[in-house]
C-alpha cells in the first residue's frame, strides 16, 4: 500500500485487519503459504481512495530468488496472518490481542526498524528497478520489430522498383559507383 487504507475481510464478512501506508497483501496466495496452495485466504477493499503497488508473481519470485531472506520474511508474515486468522474458535471473531499482534507484525519493531527499513526500500527500490528495466526491453523488443518491418517494406519497395526500371530499361546495367556509395558511404 503506497497511500490509503484498506480492510481486510473474511468470505464471511468478518474483520481480519485494516491496512495502511507500507502495508502488503497477498502473500499468503503468492507463496502458497498454508493448506489452500495458492487460493485468496481473505477479500481487501479501499476505504476511500489508495494507492496501490501491484507485483506479478513472476516478478515477485524472481526478486526473492535475489534476496532469499526477504522471502522467509514474508513467509513468516504470511504465517503469523494464517495462525492469527484461524486462532478464535469457530473462526467467527478474532480478539483483540490477536489484532492487535498483527499490526505490530506488519510493521518493524523499534529496534529493527531502521536495518528492517533499509531492506524493505532496498527490495522495493529492486523490483522497481526490474519492473521499469522489463518495461524498457518491451518498449524496445517493439521498436527493433517495427524497424524491422519498415526495413523488410523498404526492401520490398525498393525490389519492386528495380523490376519495374529493369522492365523500362532492360539494356541498362547497374553503375558499380552508385552502388558503392550507397552501399559503403
Amino acid at each position: 500500500v503506497k497511500q490509503g487504507m484498506l480492510h481486510v475481510t473474511a468470505d464471511d464478512g468478518r474483520a481480519l485487519a485494516t491496512l495502511s501506508d507500507g502495508s502488503y497483501f497477498g502473500e499468503i496466495s503468492l507463496l502458497n503459504v498454508g493448506k489452500n496452495g495458492n487460493r485468496r485466504t481473505a477479500n481487501v477493499r479501499s476505504v476511500g481512495y489508495s494507492d496501490l503497488f501491484c507485483l506479478r508473481k513472476e516478478d515477485l519470485l524472481h526478486a526473492l530468488n535475489d534476496y532469499p531472506e526477504m522471502r522467509e520474511v514474508l513467509k513468516e508474515a504470511a504465517r503469523k496472518k494464517l495462525n492469527l486468522n484461524n486462532q478464535s474458535p469457530n473462526n467467527t471473531e478474532r480478539p483483540e490481542a490477536a489484532r492487535k499482534k498483527l499490526a505490530r507484525d506488519a510493521k518493524p519493531s523499534d529496534k529493527d526498524s531502521v536495518q528492517e527499513s533499509e531492506r524493505r526500500i532496498s527490495f522495493t527500490n529492486s523490483v522497481e528497478l526490474a519492473d521499469t528495466i522489463g518495461k524498457r526491453l518491451e518498449d524496445l523488443e517493439k521498436l527493433v520489430l517495427h524497424l524491422a518491418d519498415d526495413i523488410k517494406t523498404t526492401n520490398k519497395n525498393v525490389m519492386s522498383l528495380q523490376k519495374q526500371l529493369s522492365r523500362v530499361y532492360p539494356n541498362s546495367k547497374p553503375d558499380p559507383e552508385s552502388s558503392s556509395n550507397s552501399d559503403g558511404e
